[in-house]
């Protein structure tokens, strides 16, 4: 029989069990609690990590000339719905918008880590944070309601590093006055030079060179459109720039990269310029010497030069008058130092700007040429009177244009041999295809892209040639299939007036700016 103090302990015990089984439920919900409501701590904070990092890229890709804040937030905002995550956020630069010099006024946030040190280039960056509140279920009952879980993420737009390779050979003057050829004597007046000539529209505004003068407005609008001091751009001529007849046909360098900022020694204190405006405005059509005359009395003259009668202007070339044998007792005109319209060459020198590129950057080459390739002179050539131009290419039926043969574009294609030489057939139009090699290939080149653009008539329907479309099959090459299949293509754009250019120039901008925010 229990005692009633058995009786009394058993009650006693009873009571501390169920204390301790009411503290063992609560622990135990606490635990269970832990695991549901932190696992969706962590999916949570999963997608807006996730989110965060696509809109760090969506809002980097409003990074250009002229953004606000707002197009950076909104940007920012909508991805991380895109990614079912509704979260405030806060977008970081380095320095105010350019439209809100008092941005810091307006809630703007400014991360000074965002800044690249003295003297180096600035980045596209931009950190986006973001914080949203969690609410739990089962931690209620431990008193813990909600908790805020927060992500940061840097985004980058590539800045820009483009190299602008303009074809400034005669053809850039053929428009100067109406009718587009520079030959037609119902256009000139005894006595002047005609409006086509080098010499009378290179230096003078009120009859400038034409299409030149339009590439060249037209261009600089482009520029303009550019995000200084993020972006880079460096002007390449096809032809030498100077205009008292020394002029030769080895593409040259009129600016190398340049930002348009002026700073200290230190890269501090910038104050913007128009030093690439300046270069574009710069460029001038090829000008040789005037021909000597009578040109009978001097057949060891080099090199093309101008031809003035009071009605006629034209460039012509007077090397090697009386001719070479072809083999067969023909006595055949040696064009070699003739063409002006070296695009291999520039194209090269565009390729070896990338040299002093930033690695981070999206390489671009722009290049507009006017017609086919019939000049190839080598940085490298004992004289600039000197190229690519296979004597089998120098009396051709039909006149087909000088220093390209008949294999192009469908049959052969001549390339260098393993050793680095040349075979005797490589010809101009080879020597432009191996430059726009050069520019895009990723393994053999600079991994540049490379946007082309031919204009005027003599892309599809070059005079006495065999291929009246040569220069646009060379064009279409140079930005559709230079550089091999994993190369970073361009595009190609053909446009008969140069007053077209500008939407030529609207397309290549809007694909840079797709390209540079993937």
């Amino acid at each position: 029989m229990k005692t009633i103090f058995d009786k009394i302990r058993s009650r006693s015990e009873r009571g501390q069990a169920i204390i301790l089984i009411a503290f063992s439920m609560v622990g135990l919900v606490a635990a269970v609690g832990l695991m549901i409501d932190g696992g969706i701590a962590l999916v949570e904070y999963a997608r807006l990590k996730r989110g965060i990092d696509a809109a760090s890229i969506a809002a980097a890709s409003q990074f250009r000339k002229n953004f606000t804040g707002e197009e950076l937030e909104k940007a920012g905002r909508e991805f991380l719905r895109f990614n079912q995550s509704d979260a405030a956020v806060t977008i970081f630069t380095c320095s105010c918008p350019p439209d809100e010099p008092n941005c810091l006024a307006n809630g703007w946030h400014l991360d000074d880590s965002l800044c690249a040190p003295a003297g180096q280039p600035q980045r596209k960056l931009v950190r986006v944070t973001a914080s949203k509140k969690v609410t739990f279920g089962f931690m209620r009952v431990v008193g813990i309601k909600e908790t805020t879980i927060s992500a940061t993420a840097i985004g980058e737009a590539a800045s820009i590093d483009m190299v602008l390779a303009i074809d400034t050979s005669s053809s850039m003057a053929y428009e100067t006055t109406p009718g587009g050829d520079p030959d037609r004597s119902d256009r000139a007046v005894p006595g002047v030079h005609p409006g086509d000539d080098p010499i009378a529209c290179n230096n003078d505004p009120n009859r400038r060179c034409e299409p030149m003068g339009t590439i060249k407005d037209i261009a600089i609008d482009f520029v303009e459109e550019l995000f200084y001091p993020y972006d880079r751009v460096s002007v390449v001529a096809f032809t030498g720039q100077t205009t008292d007849g020394t002029a030769t046909r080895e593409p040259f360098l009129v600016l190398p990269f340049e930002d348009n900022q002026d700073c200290d020694a230190n890269g501090l204190n910038c104050v913007a310029n128009t030093d690439i405006e300046d270069a574009i405005r710069s460029l001038r059509v090829y000008q040789p010497p005037v021909c000597p005359l009578p040109m009978a009395a001097h057949t060891d003259f080099l090199g093309p030069c101008l031809y003035f009668e009071p009605h006629y202007i034209g460039q012509t070339c007077i090397p090697y008058q009386v001719g070479v044998d072809d083999g067969s007792g023909n006595i055949v005109f040696d064009p070699t130092s003739c063409g002006a319209s070296n695009i291999g060459g520039g194209l090269f020198l565009a390729g070896d700007q990338f040299a002093d590129a930033r690695q981070d950057s999206f390489w671009a080459v722009i290049a507009l040429i006017g017609g086919p390739a019939n000049a190839a002179v080598l940085p490298t050539a004992p004289s600039p009177h000197v190229g690519f131009c296979p004597p089998a290419t120098w009396d051709l039926p039909g006149g087909s244009g000088f220093c390209r043969d008949l294999d192009h574009p469908t049959a052969t294609r001549h390339t260098r041999n393993v050793d680095g030489t040349y075979p005797a057939n490589y010809d101009a139009d080879d020597y432009a295809r191996d430059g726009a090699d050069y520019i895009t290939s990723p393994t053999t080149g600079q991994g540049a892209t490379l946007y082309s653009i031919c204009l005027g008539r003599y892309c599809s329907a070059y005079p006495n040639s065999f291929d009246p479309a040569s220069a646009e099959h060379l064009g279409q090459y140079m930005a559709l299939e230079a550089g091999g299949v994993n190369a970073n293509h361009g595009l190609y754009f053909q446009s008969n007036n140069a007053s077209d250019l500008a939407q030529v120039f609207a397309s290549i901008a809007d694909n840079i700016f797709t390209r540079i925010s993937q």
